[in-house]
């Protein structure tokens, strides 16, 4: 997108992210539209008590030195790597409030800053610090789902439709201004890294969109409904476990696609009975246990699990006793 009228210059960014899948297209978009990212910032993944300073400059490693820090992303790139790879200073950061982070970061004059998936609060002083505001990219259709992760509840309450939104950031969490908003769809069947992976491009889209309308004076600031809004803080281990009495087929199944890969133990809750599931196969709404009133059966390597309205088969599952 053109930036003729406003400046011989394109906007200079700051760009906080993470070196996860979701941060990757968004720096990307960034920077394939001409957008200056003068930095990256990811958060220190070292404890807050360590003797790791406030800020400091992350270099890249030998070619001697394991790169198994970068193996966090599926993706075959990092932030890390493309920062490295453009010559972009790669900043760790141990305190955002710290008065050194601050300074060290007011010396880029960065006209935004831009977040896509970040660990830590952006404290007042660092939102005040560039002109344009800071520009989140937020996987829902806000004001809804607000929180660390709502493509997790995307699947947990069942939705058929996600979305990603660019907004201002302020002191609340994800209840600035809205500047572009667009649903996704949720197929039956996608996992959460298929799911987050479309979301992330589209955001890289609407992202570099929002950054050169706010830059040029053309953005719309759309407020957030309070009175439609809602919260969901991180899941706990009892969000992982599936009631299928309550739950019909077609929800069991795409929540156990959605999250078999998320490493935490899915376990079907069926009565006194519980099942942990290893894999997904499929569901059916028709009867696929001969015999009547049993809530499982097994046929050949497939367990299948009665629900609310119809069954879900799973493979690799382990017997546990209620506790």
């Amino acid at each position: 997108m053109s930036n003729a009228g406003h400046s011989k210059r394109p906007p200079r960014t700051l760009f906080f992210g993470m070196p996860g899948n979701f941060s990757l297209p968004p720096l990307q978009a960034l920077l394939e539209s001409g957008i200056e990212v003068c930095a990256v910032v990811i958060p220190s993944s070292l404890p807050l008590n360590s003797n790791q300073p406030a800020i400091s400059l992350r270099e890249k490693p030998s070619q001697s030195r394991t790169m198994l820090p970068l193996l966090n992303s599926t993706l075959h790139a990092t932030i890390l790597q493309t920062a490295w790879e453009r010559q972009i200073p790669l900043l760790e950061v141990q305190r955002l409030s710290d008065p050194l982070t601050l300074s060290t970061l007011s010396l880029y004059q960065p006209d935004m800053i831009c977040v896509a998936c970040f660990s830590q609060r952006i404290p007042p002083a660092l939102l005040a610090l560039p002109p344009f505001g800071c520009l989140n990219v937020h996987p829902s259709l806000l004001p809804a789902n607000r929180g660390p992760v709502p493509l997790f509840w995307t699947f947990r309450q069942p939705e058929h439709q996600a979305g990603i939104t660019i907004h201002l950031m302020d002191e609340g969490m994800d209840s600035g201004d809205i500047l572009a908003q667009e649903p996704i769809a949720v197929p039956d069947g996608i996992s959460y890294a298929q799911l987050e992976f479309g979301c992330a491009k589209r955001g890289g889209a609407l992202l570099e969109q929002s950054v050169w309308e706010l830059y040029q004076g053309r953005a719309t600031r759309i407020p957030q409904d309070e009175d439609r809004s809602s919260y969901h803080s991180y899941p706990s281990s009892k969000d992982f476990r599936v009631p299928v009495a309550e739950w019909d087929a077609l929800h069991v199944y795409n929540f156990l696609s959605g999250l078999i890969d998320w490493g935490e133990a899915l376990i079907l809750q069926a009565g006194d009975e519980q099942f942990v599931v290893e894999k997904v196969i499929s569901y059916s709404h028709k009867d696929v246990c001969d015999e009547l009133g049993i809530a499982s059966c097994k046929q050949g390597k497939v367990l299948w699990v009665r629900c609310r309205d119809g069954w879900v088969g799973v493979e690799g599952v382990r017997r546990e006793k209620e506790r």
